[in-house]
C-alpha cells in the first residue's frame, strides 16, 4: 500500500469518528461573602465513609465538614 493510500485511509477513519462532546465545568458559586474556598487532602477510606454517610443522611459533604469543624472549635482548649 502506498503512503498516500495509507494517509487517505487514516483521514477517512478520523472523519468517521464521532465528535467528542466537551463538558464545561463551572465552579459552584459562593453563596455569600462569608464563604471561602478551601482545599485539602483526605484519606481515601475516610472520604469514602464520609460520602456514604452523607448519602444516608441526605446531606452535603460541605454541611457535614462545616458542622464537624464548628464542633471541634467549640471544644475547650
Amino acid at each position: 500500500m502506498a503512503k498516500s493510500e495509507f494517509d487517505s485511509l487514516i483521514a477517512q477513519a478520523r472523519a468517521s469518528q464521532p465528535k467528542k462532546t466537551i463538558q464545561k465545568i463551572v465552579p459552584e458559586k459562593i453563596q455569600s461573602n462569608k464563604e471561602k474556598q478551601f482545599s485539602f487532602y483526605i484519606d481515601k477510606n475516610i472520604l469514602k465513609q464520609l460520602k456514604s454517610r452523607a448519602i444516608e443522611e441526605d446531606r452535603s459533604l460541605k454541611a457535614i465538614i462545616n458542622e464537624s469543624i464548628l464542633n471541634y472549635l467549640k471544644k475547650p482548649r
